[in-house]
């Protein structure tokens, strides 16, 4: 017997409408996925917090992945698809549990004549479905020292600390000038910070009132809090339905969409800041 042999029979035949349908009940599903979960992250607290705990660590993930996420595995650190998995030499467990997210395809030309792009259903599997599971994270951590002089370069506006203040930090619009309660615990003033820095970048880039970016500004000072491991445990979103009760599923992502933004462009910065004021390694640091 030839071992060509074991090619026979066995296999099944490849068939593109089978294919095609099964990848349009899946980019059907995830969008309805997404669309439910937005809904019930309308009405509750807790689940609001997680999506932003979510998306503040995929900062780069589009509001429905993210929401994709919260929804499938809310817990996700890294997540990757099998093939850029397997390129790292890690492998996925028996039974790994998938998380369906949404990717762009190719482009095309609505009816009207608009462009757009079509999206694919991809599966993705967090790191703890992997044989990568135990491994050390390898991200470094950032001093507060680091994270707090990033977000001094990210804002569009001058700090001052001051004795003077109720509150532990307030973007002052017609100074132009983010005041600083001195005598802070770090993580509180990081965070503080990161609070007025989104309310300063929505003013001058969006051109959003104090009164509409405040509880938008509360979110991504949150968001930006997780993404760096921050102890979030004073912030509280039991009133959520105050924010967003009536509103419009789409109206609702627009809003989320409008945090992720900011939130993008603040970390996006201090990645960039903190790159370019990383200390160079001794020879001793690097062997």
């Amino acid at each position: 017997m030839s071992i060509y042999d074991i090619f026979k029979g066995g296999s099944k035949a490849f068939n593109k409408e089978e294919w095609a349908a099964e990848k349009q009940a899946e980019r059907k599903g995830a969008y309805e996925l997404a669309d439910t979960t937005c809904d019930k992250i309308m009405k509750s607290g807790d689940l609001f917090q997680k999506y932003l705990e979510v998306q503040g660590r995929f900062d780069l993930y589009s509001v429905t992945n993210a929401v994709l996420v919260t929804a499938q595995m809310p817990e996700a650190t890294q997540l990757k698809d099998y093939k850029n998995w397997k390129q790292n030499r890690v492998y996925l467990d028996k039974n790994a549990q998938k998380v369906m997210i949404l990717e762009p395809g190719k482009e095309y030309v609505r009816d009207d004549g608009t462009s757009a792009v079509s999206y694919n259903a991809k599966a993705v599997y967090d790191i703890s479905q992997t044989t990568a599971k135990d491994r050390v994270n390898e991200v470094e951590p950032k001093s507060m020292r680091e994270l707090v002089a990033a977000l001094i370069d990210v804002a569009p506006v001058s700090f001052e600390p001051t004795s003077d203040l109720e509150t532990p930090a307030f973007y002052d619009k017609e100074q132009g000038t983010i005041f600083i309660k001195t005598g802070l615990q770090e993580e509180q003033l990081f965070v503080s910070m990161a609070k007025e820095v989104a309310a300063a970048i929505y003013d001058f880039k969006h051109g959003k009132s104090r009164e509409e970016s405040e509880f938008k500004s509360f979110c991504v000072a949150y968001m930006v809090g997780s993404k760096y491991g921050l102890d979030n445990q004073g912030f509280n979103f039991e009133n959520l339905t105050q924010e967003f009760d009536g509103m419009e599923t789409q109206a609702f992502k627009e809003e989320l969409g409008s945090m992720r933004d900011v939130l993008k462009e603040v970390t996006s910065e201090m990645y960039k800041s903190m790159e370019k004021n990383k200390p160079e390694k001794t020879k001793e640091q690097e062997r």
